[in-house]
């Protein structure tokens, strides 16, 4: 293309990022990379992967462990989790919502035990799972058309679902005997007893005398 005599072009310098912007822009661009190497990982390779010199990580985080320490709480949020809930299909019938609600939870305690054990993580995780209370206000809405269904508040099949799901989601207790998602399920829905089967009283322990259960204050 010929321009006109006298045209000038006028070249406009991208606008640089504010610092907040610039470290969200790095995060974005490392996460993948930390998710498969976690402390491992070199300044240079986070570098390189985000596009930048080393000098400006630096400058962004301060330090590599700073980056690592904002990388590992991004790689733990639960917003994933969320929408993975919000997708469950309200018009489900209850057992395939609670199937699904396990599998969901599943999926998330396993990568956040994975994420842990790659950055060597001891102890709990730097963020609170599964979102706190708003995950329970998903669930809400999802078995709101259950409600007549439930022998239980929402809040306590909720944790329930959490306690349950935890244990399916560490290997060793899996080795033997494997639970998939939708066993689990139709424990939490149906329980192990036989429908109308009778429920034994509770154990009685026999009682003390008076004589018993005073402190004897013999040498």
């Amino acid at each position: 293309m010929v321009l006109p005599n006298g045209f000038v072009v006028v070249r406009e310098r991208a606008r640089p990022l504010a610092p907040d912007e610039r470290r969200e822009a790095i995060l974005d661009a490392v996460l993948p990379l930390l998710r498969d190497r976690g402390r491992d990982v070199t300044s240079r390779e986070l570098a390189e992967a985000a596009g930048v010199a080393e000098g400006t990580i630096f400058r962004a985080f301060g330090d590599k462990d700073t980056l690592l320490e904002a990388g590992l709480i991004r790689l733990l949020a639960p917003e994933g989790f969320r929408e993975e809930l919000r997708r469950i299909p309200h018009d489900l019938p209850l057992e395939d919502k609670v199937t699904c609600v396990i599998e969901a939870l599943r999926t998330r305690f396993g990568e956040v035990f994975r994420i842990m054990a790659v950055f060597g993580v001891d102890g709990p995780p730097p963020v609170r799972d599964a979102g706190g209370g708003e995950w329970i206000s998903i669930l809400h809405e999802l078995f709101a058309s259950d409600a007549d269904r439930l022998a239980v508040p929402l809040e306590t099949l909720a944790w329930y679902l959490r306690l349950v799901a935890f244990g399916g989601s560490i290997e060793p207790f899996n080795h033997f005997r494997p639970f998939d998602s939708a066993e689990l399920a139709t424990v939490v829905v149906h329980g192990v007893a036989v429908t109308g089967a009778p429920v034994p009283p509770p154990p009685t322990r026999p009682a003390r005398s008076a004589a018993a259960a005073r402190p004897s204050h013999a040498a």
